[in-house]
């Protein structure tokens, strides 16, 4: 039990992982009286006044609600941050940690007029709103066994959050919708011209994360090729640099002139 426990844990992609971990640790955590959640939300006077500098950022890692709506919440996240990982960024870790710091930094900020503390359930809106973003005609499942296209699940999240937590829980929420189209805004607004600069990853993080994690073979600097549970997928223009080529905003991907990927379909259980 332990070691599938162990094996399941190091077959999720790294920046998922860590916030897997993190998440169900200060879960249990606070479920247990062990870790005082006052000293992990972010609130922004004790923040900049008392120099307390870790809160925005372990306030996502907080998640708020019933702890059957935790757990739900928790297992969304990982559903689609792992696909983002994958998929959308192709296991370019440096890519996907700037993807979500920019998230990130909206959501903390945006939330600093809302009075919102915990950023988990933000940054779960804004991940459904990108990946629904390449998966708009998919089937998803929500809670009671609704299902719908994956192009209306940020709404239906917010919906819900509206008729059960409240309407704070919905503003908080909008903050990562808003987070995610600010991202796609800048990710779309210039089809066929290179991002712009504010979206593209940092060369020192490229430098300072590997190039690349795949689910069969971890770690790689080989970034031509990249492998998956379901295979493995070449892309020249790849090797060229250090990270993931730019992006369009069909559900096809470009990369130079030579390489292409299109996102598979499916279905997803649980609201995911």
């Amino acid at each position: 039990m332990a070691n599938d426990i162990v094996d399941f844990i190091y077959s999720v992609p790294p920046v998922t992982r860590l916030f897997l971990v993190g998440t169900l640790g200060t879960t249990f955590g606070i479920l247990l009286n062990v870790i005082p959640p006052a000293l992990l939300v972010n609130d922004w006077p004790v923040t900049v006044y008392k120099l307390q500098l870790w809160r925005p950022v372990t306030a996502f890692f907080i998640v708020t609600g019933q702890p059957m709506s935790k757990l739900m919440e928790i297992y969304m996240f990982y559903t689609y941050s792992k696909d983002l990982e994958l998929e959308k960024f192709r296991g370019f870790t440096a890519d996907y940690v700037y993807f979500l710091s920019l998230l990130g930094g909206v959501i903390a900020g945006l939330n600093y007029f809302t009075g919102g503390m915990a950023y988990m359930a933000p940054l779960l809106v804004a991940l459904t709103h990108t990946w629904s973003q390449y998966n708009p005609d998919r089937i998803v499942s929500f809670y009671f066994g609704i299902t719908f296209k994956a192009k209306y699940l940020p709404a239906v999240l917010l919906a819900f959050k509206l008729l059960i937590e409240g309407q704070l829980s919905f503003l908080i929420g909008a903050t990562g919708v808003a987070a995610s189209y600010l991202y796609q805004h800048l990710e779309t607004s210039q089809p066929g011209r290179p991002q712009s600069p504010i979206i593209q990853t940092p060369q020192w993080l490229t430098k300072l994360l590997p190039g690349a994690w795949s689910v069969e073979t971890g770690w790689t600097t080989d970034a031509r090729r990249v492998h998956r549970s379901f295979g493995s997928a070449y892309y020249p223009s790849a090797a060229a640099g250090s990270g993931r080529p730019g992006s369009t905003s069909s559900n096809t991907r470009q990369e130079g002139s030579s390489a292409s990927f299109r996102w598979g379909r499916g279905h997803r259980l649980g609201g995911s």
